[in-house]
């Protein structure tokens, strides 16, 4: 297939870029117009509610890696796009779609897509069941949301989604660990967030710079991967600032917080979310608002507290950035 010599010929660029952030203008010569990724919308009158995401992103690795890509993404609407056999990664935000129900035709031409070296990322294929159709928050839960899941077992009913370690080569394969004063470029002696925040993120949130991941092999090749949504910290505007502003959702406790929400009266429902270890967070959460409080399987209850601004947003956006930008060029080298 083509897309495999595509791959050939870009793999020796990309080989020379890792472990070094090198201008475009220093990059070995490759073919003018660049690798283009595949974007799926069913509908191709939707809206997309990161426009510039994508975009956004091809052009940053085009700035800080070896590698070269057409910053206009290819879209098809149908999986049995013939031109699928001419690019090899397939970018799907499931929230852009109406639905994820598929021909069996279009399954089989997916199945037939990975099996020849094809490499798709399902961005929001985790989704957190309180979030609703809430298009704006993500969270780590480890597991495929269900309509992904459906999908799927129509695509490899033999295979089913694992979780990812968090020492695998994607989190690590050219950014690793999470953003550095240099790459929010702010002054050495700066905080790069609040302390309390600071210390959630590291040892909690993205821990080493990794995320919650889910993925399928074929063919002992890592074919398939599944996260929350992360195209929200893609995306620049025309003057290189980062869009949309993000929040964290963290959480905190403090004295008797244990006694005193066992008490509460809440109005809301519970939501159970798959952890990192296999166990469940129960997630108390109002209808159309954001989640209020966690029983952890540990026994522990704790809040969730919101932080936004500036420095908050900055640094999220540094952070799915370099993610997504590692999820990508794993696909081009594995």
């Amino acid at each position: 297939m083509i897309y495999i010599t595509q791959f050939s010929y870009f793999l020796s660029g990309l080989l020379l870029a890792l472990g070094t952030v090198c201008s475009q203008q220093a990059a070995p010569a490759v073919p003018e117009d660049g690798l283009r990724i595949m974007q799926l919308m069913k509908n191709p009158n939707g809206v997309r509610r990161y426009p510039d995401a994508l975009p956004s992103l091809l052009r940053m690795m085009n700035e800080q890696t070896w590698a070269k890509f057409d910053t206009d993404p290819l879209f098809i609407s149908e999986l049995t796009d013939e031109r699928m056999h001419e690019n090899p990664i397939l970018y799907i935000n499931c929230d852009d779609q109406p639905n994820l129900e598929f021909s069996s035709e279009e399954n089989q031409a997916l199945r037939r897509y990975m099996e020849l070296g094809g490499f798709v990322y399902l961005d929001a294929g985790i989704k957190a069941s309180f979030l609703g159709t809430d298009l704006g928050h993500s969270y780590a839960a480890w597991e495929e949301r269900p309509e992904v899941r459906e999908w799927w077992s129509q695509v490899f009913p033999e295979k089913a989604f694992i979780p990812l370690d968090r020492s695998h080569d994607l989190f690590r394969i050219f950014f690793k660990g999470l953003p550095k004063n240099a790459d929010l470029k702010i002054e050495s002696s700066q905080k790069r967030l609040p302390e309390t925040v600071l210390t959630f993120v590291e040892q909690e949130k993205w821990p080493q710079g990794t995320y919650s991941f889910v993925g399928i092999k074929v063919k002992g090749r890592l074919a398939c991967v599944a996260s929350p949504i992360c195209a929200m910290g893609w995306g620049q505007d025309e003057f290189g600032h980062w869009i949309p502003p993000i929040s964290f959702r963290i959480r905190e406790s403090a004295e008797n917080f244990d006694e005193n929400l066992k008490l509460a009266s809440f109005a809301g429902g519970t939501f159970e979310v798959t952890r990192e270890d296999g166990l469940k967070d129960i997630i108390y959460s109002e209808p159309g608002q954001r989640p209020a409080w966690v029983q952890e399987p540990t026994g522990r209850w704790r809040i969730f507290k919101y932080y936004s601004g500036e420095e908050i947003s900055n640094y999220a956006h540094a952070f799915y950035a370099r993610l997504g930008m590692n999820v990508f060029l794993y696909a081009l080298l594995n």
